[in-house]
């Protein structure tokens, strides 16, 4: 392809707004996201509370079992929950959803994003031992471009790694995840516990995907992501009455071939019900991981097409109004004494 004809692909700014661009409320997205948070911090704390009590119950009341258990389940929150989302919201999310007034602060974060996020390939690679998710051959290439400075290497190398190395391990990740919780939940027989434990393993395959491509979903994104969360952590409070049902059923239809060998209906019931609970919820692990995913892929395949977006002399002249416009409201309200507000990342 001629750079002529590569050259004509390339976006506008305003073809990419029409395409691309949704708007968005920041600041109503912030507060759903913390809702969010907060009800899986709730769900969290209710199964940790209620074992609690159960162990105080089967301790015969002992208020030795409280001062035990008690910390353990504080822990445990801190495992399952606080360290999964504190590292969730540290990671950097890329600048997709842009106007006139932000593209080239968009442009420049996006590029610094890149370049950290090679960085951290290129350092995990040669100090972390046993870490296959990048091969030598593409962190090769990352350390290359950056040393070169040459970040359209960057741009394609990092889109190649994606495509080959990351994709191959962030599937295996969702497997290893849906299968820990389809053999735990399988086994557990407690709706509490399934539920802790889908809670759980479904926040640390999250944190562990954003961890494997260097960056978050937007908080739009993440909020939808949490609200799935909460669908699984009820569907599989539920899923205990509903597996049980289906597993009576299933017996009872088979009749006398059951009811001629002691316990074999009651063996049954209980194998129908562990494998259908473990089934559903490591497939409800694997929507969760693969929405994760899906949200990583597209974000990252959009801050390549702004890189490549073309600002037009007209939409440079908005941004020069636009920007004049911010630093006469900056000016006067700093002549009446008030803070200006700040400039946009």
């Amino acid at each position: 392809m001629s750079k002529e004809n590569k050259e004509e692909k390339k976006l506008t700014l305003e073809e990419y707004q029409k395409k691309y661009s949704r708007p968005v409320n920041e600041k109503a997205a912030k507060t759903f996201l913390f809702v969010f948070a907060a009800a899986i911090a709730i769900i969290i704390f209710f199964c940790l509370f209620s074992l609690v009590v159960k162990i105080y119950e089967v301790c015969e009341k002992n208020i030795i079992s409280i001062y035990i258990s008690v910390p353990i389940a504080l822990m445990i929150f801190v495992v399952v929950y606080v360290i999964p989302v504190y590292k969730i919201h540290q990671a950097k999310p890329f600048m997709t959803n842009v106007d006139s007034s932000n593209v080239k602060q968009a442009k420049k974060y996006n590029k610094q994003l890149r370049e950290n996020i090679a960085d951290k390939m290129i350092d995990l690679k040669a100090k972390t031992e046993g870490v296959t998710w990048y091969s030598e051959q593409m962190v090769g290439k990352l350390a290359i471009a950056r040393q070169t400075h040459d970040d359209i290497a960057l741009r394609k190398a990092l889109t190649e790694t994606y495509d080959t190395d990351v994709k191959t391990a962030a599937n295996k990740m969702i497997r290893d995840h849906a299968l820990k919780v389809g053999l735990t939940t399988a086994l557990s027989q407690n709706e509490k516990i399934d539920t802790l434990f889908v809670v759980a393993y479904d926040l640390n395959l999250i944190k562990d995907l954003i961890y494997l491509y260097g960056f978050r979903p937007s908080d739009t994104q993440l909020m939808k992501i949490y609200s799935s969360v909460i669908g699984d952590a009820l569907i599989a409070y539920g899923l205990g009455n509903a597996t049980g049902t289906i597993a009576t059923g299933v017996v009872k239809k088979m009749g006398k071939a059951v009811d001629n060998v002691p316990l074999l209906g009651s063996v049954i019931s209980t194998v129908i019900d562990s494998v259908a609970q473990g089934v559903i919820n490591s497939t409800l692990t694997v929507i969760i991981g693969f929405q994760t995913k899906k949200y990583l892929v597209k974000e990252y395949h959009l801050q390549d097409i702004l890189d490549d977006v073309v600002i037009s002399i007209e939409e440079e002249e908005q941004m020069a109004e636009e920007m004049a416009k911010e630093l006469k409201d900056d000016i006067t309200k700093a002549s009446k004494g008030k803070k200006p507000a700040p400039a946009q990342a």
